[in-house]
């Protein structure tokens, strides 16, 4: 699903094309995916753009937004001058080439374009809040994000210690110590920190955990720089591919050399949940 570097690649293109702009009309599609009168969008002006952890939030002169993408949500945005992109004259943005299609549920039609809300498995939605009160129940229980000032080694450290008894993969996935870590990065971060995954974080040595606390904010700025990671349905707002994926050390690369040492890539389950690690380099 979009993590981190997906949903703020995803922010930061919208809100170059969006912030100032003004709703013309709404096309919900799959009633269940909006949550609130899509009617109230109307004319509504969109002062800002953010994001906290793996969630949108829209500011609207009247309301807020949010929106969640899950596993499979796109936000694909066409201006006005290109309605119809043409299959194969683009090999990245033949992907999602004459929209709407099957897939989008829900279409934002905008003084300056169209905004696409497509979505393979339906786990996506969008909601309508009045003010700011009903927006902080989404937000509360998250941890701090990566590049803020409360990231700090000994928030890091206290926070960890209170989940001792789980491995640190399913500590990393847990949204309450670094905001918008998911199983890409999780990965990717423990082998920048040469920990398995399958360690109990009680093990963890505090060397080991400072290297765990750099390792995450520079696996972000990497994939930050390169889009995010396209492994399967995430796009970036114009329809391209991020190209994390291409500088991975682990995650889908199973049974391939670490770029490292050699060793081939393993993959287990943890929770229910892929993990990529090399067993050579990491401990």
């Amino acid at each position: 699903m979009p993590e981190l570097p997906e949903v703020e690649t995803i922010k930061r293109g919208l809100a170059k094309e969006l912030v100032g702009h003004r709703v013309l009309t709404v096309d919900v599609r799959e009633p269940k995916l909006f949550i609130g009168d899509p009617h109230l969008l109307t004319n509504q002006k969109i002062e800002d753009i953010e994001r906290r952890a793996k969630i949108l939030v829209w500011k609207l002169t009247d309301y807020y937004m949010i929106i969640h993408l899950k596993m499979t949500g796109q936000l694909i945005f066409v201006p006005n001058k290109n309605q119809k992109w043409l299959v194969g004259g683009h090999p990245d943005k033949a992907y999602v080439a004459d929209l709407p299609h099957k897939h989008t549920h829900i279409i934002f039609h905008f003084d300056s374009g169209t905004l696409y809300y497509n979505d393979l498995r339906k786990f996506g939605w969008i909601r309508l809040l009045k003010n700011v009160e009903e927006l902080k129940p989404y937000l509360a229980k998250l941890g701090t994000e990566y590049d803020w000032p409360e990231y700090t080694l000994d928030y890091f450290t206290q926070r960890l210690a209170k989940r001792k008894n789980i491995t640190i993969k399913q500590a990393l996935l847990e949204q309450t110590l670094v905001a918008g870590v998911g199983n890409i990065y999780a990965d990717e971060s423990l082998f920048c920190a040469k920990i398995r995954p399958t360690r109990k974080v009680a093990e963890l040595k505090p060397k080991e955990v400072k290297k765990l606390f750099g390792c995450i904010p520079k696996i972000f700025e990497l994939s930050l720089a390169h889009g995010g990671t396209s492994s399967q349905t995430y796009r970036k707002h114009d329809g391209s591919k991020g190209r994390y994926l291409e500088f991975a050390n682990v995650y889908k690369r199973e049974s391939l050399p670490c770029k490292v040492c050699g060793t081939p890539i393993e993959r287990i389950k943890i929770s229910g949940r892929s993990s990529h690690y090399c067993p050579n380099c990491q401990k």
